[in-house]
């Protein structure tokens, strides 16, 4: 029994480690295609998803997107560092004429590149659902610095 509990407990280290580093590959690669994300953080997993918070650096989203902080976040700029909104550009103007779809576009595109460069990574760091199948991606909120 002991060495069954040591090799579960091997196991779980083993894979919570290698996730997050497949997670942390990632990231990087998809900093090519998003210059304004600078890191991650965990947020919530369930059976068949691991949300992401994505942390941006607001100076490359603002030239990223061509656009300001919105006068709220321009007048109160420590409030943007404690929010988690739900789309990279939704502290800046633009989020201001861009409709829903719009948005939701962008967020939709990013998280098909997430889980594209996910699911490309060898078998030992992508973590997998009860099925076999690789557990989905998906960031979740957006935070600044």
């Amino acid at each position: 029994m002991e060495e069954l509990i040591r090799h579960i407990l091997k196991e779980e280290t083993n894979g919570s480690v290698l996730n997050t580093k497949g997670i942390d590959l990632v990231i990087k690669f998809l900093k090519k295609s998003y210059p304004y994300i600078i890191d991650w953080k965990l947020g919530q997993e369930n059976r068949f998803t691991i949300y992401l918070h994505i942390i941006c650096d607001i100076e490359k989203l603002k030239e990223f997107y061509g656009s300001d902080l919105k006068n709220y976040y321009s007048r109160h700029k420590e409030d943007l560092y404690d929010d988690r909104l739900a789309y990279a550009p939704s502290a800046l103007k633009i989020s201001e004429t861009m409709d829903e779809n719009e948005k939701h576009k962008d967020y939709i595109e990013m998280r098909q590149e997430i889980n594209e460069l996910y699911q490309m990574l060898p078998d030992h760091l992508i973590k997998k659902d009860e099925y076999g199948d690789p557990i989905e991606l998906d960031p979740d909120k957006f935070m600044y610095r």
